[in-house]
């Protein structure tokens, strides 16, 4: 199987995942939820789903209330909830870790935000400036990082290789640096390679 194609089996499970466990719709009574990240832009590899929920009025009680009926599931096998309104992140954040199987548990990373802090459409502007060649390198250095237990994390990475021209995860990780890579961005795409 090549790249691609694992990376697209990955992402039909993903959407599996997000269907059986109807996040859309539950999210969808408070906010306007959006799938974002590897599972959007289709370079799937550790086994993640990434939401952003944009909301009038972001309220903890809706949280729970979305994961009141999937901390019961047999499969849910944790679910954490961090306030970071008064952070950098400026949002809620819940994470869903979800065992398909015995052998593969999904995190499933929601934040939640006020709908005024919407920003530009960063996973439709990378996903359209990718070539296949800048998608192998993205799935390439996933998957290098992958293999030693490690991650290379989602938007530093695509403008990594996008801007940078980085093409290896040893690469990847020093044009990494000390950034904090839970810092929301507003980089977007430039070029293509």
């Amino acid at each position: 199987m090549t790249l691609r194609e694992r990376a697209a089996a990955r992402q039909r499970t993903a959407h599996d995942i997000l269907r059986d466990l109807d996040l859309l719709g539950r999210w969808s009574r408070y906010g306007d939820p959006v799938v974002v990240g590897s599972v959007a832009i289709g370079v799937v590899v550790p086994p993640d789903i990434d939401l952003e929920i944009y909301s009038d009025e972001p309220r903890v009680a809706d949280g729970f209330a979305v994961m009141a009926p999937l901390a019961e599931l047999p499969s849910t096998r944790r679910i954490t909830y961090l306030d970071a309104r008064d952070r950098h992140e400026q949002g809620q954040y819940w994470k869903l870790e979800y065992e398909l199987t015995a052998d593969a548990t999904w995190t499933i990373d929601m934040w939640v935000f006020d709908r005024a802090a919407r920003g530009a459409d960063l996973t439709t502007a990378v996903r359209e400036a990718l070539t296949d060649e800048t998608r192998d390198y993205i799935l390439t250095i996933k998957e290098e990082a992958a293999a030693l237990g490690e991650r290379a994390y989602g938007y530093w990475l695509y403008q990594a290789v996008l801007d940078a021209g980085v093409h290896s995860y040893p690469d990847f990780k020093a044009w990494l640096g000390e950034r904090n890579i839970y810092e929301r961005t507003s980089w977007a795409p430039r070029r293509t390679l």
